[in-house]
């Protein structure tokens, strides 16, 4: 009987280029990654009801010029590739990420001193999203990982936020937060969550010791769980009464806390 085990090195290479996937959708954000030479594209879907439009002529001509394979569908089999029928304006595009690896790709690398992950806990709002991942891709840690469950989806808002460097940060996903915990401390990662009522701060810690940064969700910080889970908790000190920052602020002083 065949099944997958029959081809197992074919298989693992198909998944893995489709966990390198990422799919945007809407016709100003298609259009946009047609546009730049740097996105290596797999697929472009389009739905068979769409309307004869200057962008669609755009779309597809660009498409056929860089010999995108080009699908199409019905609204309800886009809608399942969008995840987003409201919104995906009947077009969608897998775009090939390398950047964007399964967390098993990080776990089977080998760790070495003073490398550092931030890691997500509930951050909903895309645009904070698209902001974290931009420090992220500038700044010397190792990338970040990102829950599935919980976070908000890497969508156009998301790529519009981050100003173009989505592809360009090492994103890390992962089905869950509480396996991706385990799995990063069954690497030899020391998991540190950022809490405001922390004892010690952030600029304390100053060994190479490799590490993964948690900061959590806009409104409530750290879950109980995530907190329960750390190893350890930090702060960033605040003067002038000032209660909190905006979690992509704080994502951007963690980022580079290293050289400033």
């Amino acid at each position: 009987m065949n099944d997958q085990s029959d081809d197992k090195p074919g298989y693992l290479a198909k998944k893995q280029r489709y966990d390198n996937m990422i799919t945007l959708f809407g016709r100003k954000p298609v259009l946009e990654v047609l546009r730049s030479s740097n996105t290596d594209i797999h697929r472009l879907h389009l739905a068979t009801t769409n309307k004869t439009a200057p962008v669609m002529e755009e779309i597809e001509k660009l498409a056929v010029s860089r010999h995108i394979e080009i699908h199409h569908h019905n609204r309800q089999e886009l809608s399942r590739i969008s995840k987003n029928a409201r919104q995906d304006q009947g077009v969608a595009v897998d775009i090939v990420a390398p950047n964007y690896q399964s967390l098993d790709d990080l776990v089977a690398q080998d760790i070495n001193p003073g490398f550092e992950l931030l890691l997500l806990d509930r951050i909903t709002n895309p645009q904070n999203l698209g902001m974290i991942i931009r420090s992220v891709a500038a700044s010397p840690m190792a990338g970040m990982v990102l829950p599935k469950n919980g976070c908000a989806r890497l969508d156009p808002l998301v790529y519009k936020a981050s100003a173009g460097t989505l592809f360009k940060a090492t994103i890390y996903h992962c089905a869950g937060i509480d396996s991706a915990i385990r799995e990063l401390k069954l690497k030899g990662l020391t998991v540190c969550g950022l809490d405001a009522g922390a004892d010690t701060s952030l600029a304390d810690l100053q060994d190479n010791l490799p590490r993964v940064l948690v900061i959590g969700n806009e409104t409530d910080g750290l879950s109980p769980e995530v907190r329960m889970a750390c190893d350890q908790l930090v702060n960033i000190p605040l003067a002038n009464q000032v209660e909190s920052l905006n979690v992509a602020a704080v994502a951007a002083l963690v980022a580079f806390r290293t050289v400033v």
